[in-house]
């Protein structure tokens, strides 16, 4: 017997009560008016709770998926492609969950054969008379009951296909298999019922009316279509009969689809037993051990004691009339028969609410939580990678940091060794000049020699033949040079710009800015110029080419002299002297005098000096006089025969070197006195020209010393580049440090949430 069943004491106190229109109606508005101790309370919780965690999930998910489209992330590399696509997938699965938890309701579906009371079962549940009921196979389709907010007036039914609303008078004949209007026995026509006028519907509970199983043998299409999100299946047996096969195989085929079905089991009709008491007792052991037999063995869905709550013997049709009556007509012991039905609508609402939580919340919590979990393993992968980054840059900033000052002190000391090397190259380049000037200088006559081209002495022909000395002087001077100097300048030159590279290229990373450091060639038309420029230096050259006899009275005073211009000049020449004499003379009284010498002794000595420079003069300028003196006194002493042949020896010189006075002779003095000129001016000009080839050296190395440190400013600024860019990694990744941290507690929290939500709805339950 089951254990279930009410006590005698309790069937006594039942059947004393005396039926009145308060007394059945009262004990249910009694237990409808409980709803907060109501167990169907705790899937509208879970289902709250649930929806509740799953927003808070979709905001940070919304929150972290912003975060991963940002700029910083996408640029610091701290998180990989497949596992920023994992996270934002979750999006998508959490709004799904998020609509399918919404949509959630408790759903049991009732199944039977034909005419064993499932509609009046479902109606005597919802209080009223809503489901087609009567003889024979009333319902020929499944209809579904669910909750809705309309008023009993608006409360309507859709059919499959169909948008609109239908009246809810129109359900008896649409519903019903007596109506000529058909519908296929698979389709599900929902019935849309005010949550006010029933407990169960409040509380999202939605009932699924079924055809009979035994009027159809397409039982796997209605399983697929209707069943399989059913929470509690409620088989209505007609208490008159036993379990028949067709029952058994439907459910043995609902057990191969679901696991663990909750199944319940009505003998309904058993007001039957109303007249024939004395076999009562024997058809409900019968049927109860038939029963558990087929639950416990056959589907294995409970053991035998959970069976004792699944199996129930009831009559829906008292049930409906009392409570959609007053004062309905009824057997006796329908007290027992009442009280069972209640049982059973309690043990219903506890498991169909613990059932509905399990089934429709285990997977999403179960589901959530482990996205919850990879959420917050890969915010602390990307928050651990973004410090271990954070701390690479710092160590690489500080490094290059390091770098740049060493970079700074090199060039310092670069820069400084490149100066002295210029220096020292520059003084070698001077020195090299100007002994090689000065020794071509003493070879001018050589090259002046050498020159070859025609003479005459004729001022128009002699001024283009001192203008292609000029030039020629210029050539060969600066060819001598350059034969003599250029090799090893250039060599020194290139030995120089060699160590500027090799130094360079220690300071410069980069590969780029090495291989154009490398590939950097030196000038190969780099030559020096000396510029001595002869036709301006000797611009002023005046030569004297005329004839002058060497013994004439003339030449010998030049030679006496020293003065090769005496002719001209010869009075200028004696003021000149006297004039230096006499300011020499000054000088040496100033210095007499300081050294207390007897200045009358030094008087006298310049007197004399000067006496006889004022003579000489006055005989060089009556120098004809005096000739003509001179030979009178000769001839006068010596006789004329002496005289004759002195005069005679004085001729024939004169006339040999006047006959051999040519234009060869003219040239060859020309050259003499062009190169003692030349000699003079270009030594007036050696180290100017030494100090001009030394500038073009260093003006050379200077160019090519710049041209190598640009290489050294681009690696700086790309020193500089970087050190930026690690400033902007490094605060970039701060944020990010930031971000993901407070995002990693958020994932963690929801996590928590969920694990929350498992203990008090889930594994209580287990």
């Amino acid at each position: 017997m089951s254990d279930r069943m009410p006590s005698v004491k309790l069937l006594r106190n039942v059947s004393m009560s005396p039926l009145n229109s308060t007394g059945l109606h009262s004990l249910n508005i009694q237990n409808e008016s409980d709803d907060a101790s109501s167990p169907l309370k705790l899937f509208k919780q879970a289902k709250h709770s649930m929806n509740q965690v799953y927003h808070d999930f979709d905001s940070v998910i919304s929150e972290i998926n912003a975060f991963f489209e940002s700029a910083e992330l996408k640029s610091s590399d701290v998180i990989s492609y497949p596992e920023i696509q994992k996270i934002q997938s979750f999006k998508d699965k959490c709004e799904g969950l998020i609509k399918m938890i919404s949509r959630d309701r408790m759903k049991c579906v009732f199944f039977g054969r034909t005419s064993n009371g499932k509609s009046s079962t479902i109606n005597a549940m919802l209080h009223q008379k809503i489901l087609p009921i009567g003889i024979g196979h009333t319902t020929n389709c499944f209809l579904q009951v669910e909750g809705s907010d309309l008023s009993e007036h608006d409360a309507c039914f859709y059919i499959p296909g169909c948008d609109q609303p239908e009246k809810i008078k129109n359900l008896l004949n649409l519903g019903s298999a007596l109506s000529k209007e058909k519908l296929d026995s698979s389709c599900l026509v929902r019935v849309l019922w005010p949550k006010e006028k029933c407990r169960l519907l409040k509380e999202d509970v939605v009932l699924v009316d079924s055809p009979g199983i035994d009027v159809s043998i397409d039982l796997d299409a209605w399983i697929d279509q209707n069943c399989l999100d059913a929470d509690v299946f409620v088989l209505v047996v007609n208490a008159e009969s036993t379990l028949t096969k067709t029952e058994k195989d439907f459910f043995h085929k609902v057990s191969e689809k679901l696991t663990q079905p909750n199944i319940f089991i009505l003998n309904n009709r058993w007001d039957a037993t109303a007249y024939e008491p004395e076999t009562a007792e024997i058809v409900r052991d019968q049927h109860i051990e038939r029963d558990k037999e087929f639950l416990c063995n056959e589907l294995k869905v409970c053991d035998k004691n959970q069976a004792n709550s699944r199996i129930y013997f009831v009559s829906a049709r008292e049930v409906l009339l009392t409570r959609t009556q007053s004062n309905p007509q009824l057997p006796p012991g329908y007290q027992n028969r009442l009280l069972q039905f209640e049982w059973f609508e309690e043990e219903f609402e506890k498991c169909i609410s613990m059932s509905a939580v399990k089934t429709k919340f285990d997977q999403p919590a179960q589901r959530g939580k482990q996205m919850a979990s990879t959420l917050s393993t890969t915010l602390e992968n990307c928050h651990q990678r973004a410090i271990q980054k954070k701390t690479l840059f710092e160590n690489n900033l500080k490094n290059l940091i390091k770098k740049i000052q060493q970079t700074e002190q090199k060039l310092q000391d670069f820069t400084q060794d490149m100066k002295d090397k210029i220096h020292d190259v520059m003084e070698d380049v001077e020195k090299n000049v100007t002994l090689t000037l000065n020794d071509e200088i003493r070879k001018i006559g050589i090259l002046i020699d050498e020159f070859e081209r025609p003479f005459h002495p004729d001022e128009s022909q002699l001024n283009w033949y001192k203008k292609e000395m000029h030039e020629y002087i210029d050539q060969k001077l600066g060819m001598n040079l350059a034969k003599r100097l250029d090799e090893p300048l250039i060599q020194s030159l290139k030995s120089t710009q060699e160590d500027i590279k090799k130094r360079v290229l220690e300071l410069v990373e980069s590969e780029e800015n090495r291989k154009l450091v490398s590939t950097t060639i030196f000038r190969d038309d780099f030559f020096i110029n000396y510029r001595l420029n002869c036709s301006n230096l000797c611009a002023d050259f005046r030569e004297d080419i005329s004839f002058h006899f060497s013994l004439g009275f003339t030449s010998l005073m030049r030679r006496f002299t020293g003065n090769k211009t005496f002719n001209s000049t010869h009075s200028l020449f004696f003021k000149e002297t006297s004039n230096k004499f006499m300011q020499q003379n000054a000088t040496s009284q100033v210095r007499y005098d300081s050294s207390n010498l007897d200045p009358f002794q030094a008087t006298s000595q310049a007197t004399n000096f000067l006496v006889m420079l004022q003579s000489v003069n006055l005989i060089a300028s009556k120098s004809n006089v005096v000739l003509l003196a001179v030979g009178g006194i000769v001839w006068r002493g010596l006789g004329w025969q002496i005289l004759a042949l002195t005069g005679s020896l004085y001729g024939l010189c004169y006339l040999y070197e006047r006959l051999m006075w040519t234009k060869k002779s003219q040239e060859k003095i020309f050259k003499k006195q062009y190169a003692d000129y030349a000699t003079s001016k270009l030594r007036l000009i050696v180290d100017l020209t030494s100090q001009n080839a030394a500038s073009q050296v260093k003006q050379e190395l200077a160019m090519y010393f710049s041209q190598m440190s640009r290489y050294i400013d681009i690696t700086k600024d790309e020193y500089f580049q970087e050190v930026k860019k690690y400033e902007v990694d490094i605060d970039a990744l701060n944020k990010l440090i930031n971000k993901s941290k407070i995002l990693k507690n958020k994932g963690k929290y929801v996590h928590d949430d969920f694990e929350k939500f498992i203990k008090e709805y889930l594994d209580t339950i287990s």
